[in-house]
């Protein structure tokens, strides 16, 4: 069953007198739990097609259908929840707040979304166990290294349990140890609980890794 349909997309934005092409005539099709990796070099579009999914941008054309949603035809409050319900976010840095626990961290969503306290930190209690964190939830963002932040991150990003997990560089600020450990976390956990993941990455050998593979390039989206 199809998770994602993408169908002739394209984004531009005014710079100036110019209009700048990003993307262009973009269609593709993932299926429930699939894992794709998405390369490109340095501002073909990649981040720009996370963020069409996610909502947080809209296309100049073409359609995006996400979880059964046109995502360009939702109000802005059924935007909030889409992005709460059915999208989980990792960027490339941890965006964790300071004045929290990392279990405080991964709760916040799903406690901001209506679920009890206790049941919120239960999820957290979990995610962060699933990410080789149980022993540091109580630590703040500063107490944690890199790499423990960014799992952090991954365990807030699939607290409320969300359709599709949009990864953008998740390791880019990582060096190659700490790199290696996210990106199985991230893997493990989008199979484990049947996540569609999409994942970007400059890393060449993570393209093997992914169900689907494809590549931005010349405002375009082509599969591997």
């Amino acid at each position: 069953m199809s998770i994602l349909e993408i169908t002739q997309l394209a984004k531009s934005f005014r710079s100036g007198a110019e209009t700048l092409c990003i993307l262009e005539d973009v269609s593709l099709s993932l299926e429930v739990a699939t894992v794709a990796v998405v390369t490109g070099e340095s501002g073909s579009g990649k981040s720009t097609l996370l963020n069409l999914i996610a909502g947080l941008d809209f296309p100049s054309s073409g359609e995006i259908q996400c979880a059964g949603r046109r995502v360009s035809h939702l109000s802005e409050k059924e935007l909030t929840d889409y992005r709460s319900r059915v999208i989980g976010l990792v960027f490339q840095f941890h965006y964790l707040l300071k004045e929290f626990t990392a279990e405080e961290n991964v709760m916040l969503p799903s406690y901001m979304a209506g679920v009890a306290k206790r049941d919120a930190r239960g999820k957290a209690i979990r995610l962060l166990t699933d990410v080789g964190l149980a022993d540091r939830a109580g630590h703040f963002p500063h107490e944690l290294s890199g790499g423990e932040r960014q799992r952090v991150a991954v365990a807030r990003a699939l607290v409320n349990d969300p359709e599709i997990i949009l990864a953008d560089e998740p390791t880019g600020n990582l060096d190659e140890r700490n790199s290696r450990v996210v990106e199985d976390v991230l893997f493990s956990l989008a199979r484990k609980y049947g996540k569609t993941l999409i994942l970007v990455t400059h890393d060449p050998e993570l393209t093997n890794k992914g169900d689907r593979r494809f590549h931005i390039a010349r405002r375009t989206v082509e599969e591997l």
